[in-house]
């Protein structure tokens, strides 16, 4: 009888004592994180920056004010250069250096331009030309699709188109690399239109394919 006593009570000490062990393992396990800063948690902080196309015309109007062509002479030349703008006729013009067109955007875009009028609808007369120029106001503003900037040349002039072409195929974003300027160059015949005579210039901007 009390040899099953005995058993009994060891059996019970036993568990009692693993018992007992389990706990002080797993309140000395949480002491230990506590106490070292094991215990961790995370966090994440994001964002996301939209894409921008916003080209903006800086300089946006051009007025040679009233004028006529000089008697005796068969046309007058009109350009928007800072100097020796006007030859045969006496318009004055207000601002020279073109219109200024800035990236504005955090992207690189293509330029496409056009106009509304051909020579003939905005001046009119015999032999009447209305051309234009893109050039880099700061170096490398625009580029050609091979990076390249040799087609930009100040001194080369096209016929304005009504239609939209493409003009810069790589426009940056960079300040310091983000303006351009359109010039033009224009003939008015002796019997050219009179009266006030405007066209609209439209630039429209899309993402540059590189």
């Amino acid at each position: 009888m009390d040899n099953k006593f005995l058993g009994v009570l060891l059996v019970v000490v036993l568990i009692t004592s693993l018992f007992s062990l389990g706990l002080v393992y797993l309140s000395a396990r949480s002491l230990f994180g506590v106490i070292s800063g094991h215990a961790t948690s995370t966090g994440e902080a994001n964002l996301s920056v939209e894409t921008s196309a916003t080209i903006n015309f800086t300089t946006n109007t051009i007025s040679w004010g009233s004028g006529r062509v000089n008697a005796g002479s068969s046309s007058a030349g009109l350009n928007t250069f800072a100097i020796n703008n006007v030859t045969n006729g006496n318009w004055t013009l207000q601002q020279g250096g073109g219109l200024r067109i800035q990236n504005l955007g955090n992207l690189n875009v293509s330029l496409n331009l056009s106009g509304t009028k051909t020579a003939a609808q905005l001046i009119g007369g015999t032999g009447p030309s209305y051309l234009w120029n893109i050039s880099n106001v700061e170096t490398d503003s625009c580029r050609n699709a091979t990076g390249g900037v040799s087609f930009l040349n100040l001194n080369v002039f096209y016929a304005v188109n009504t239609s939209t072409a493409e003009y810069c195929r790589f426009f940056q974003f960079n300040d310091s690399q983000d303006t351009i300027r359109i010039d033009f160059n224009l003939t008015i015949p002796s019997d050219s239109l009179t009266g006030v005579l405007t066209d609209t210039i439209t630039a429209t901007a899309f993402p540059a394919p590189y």
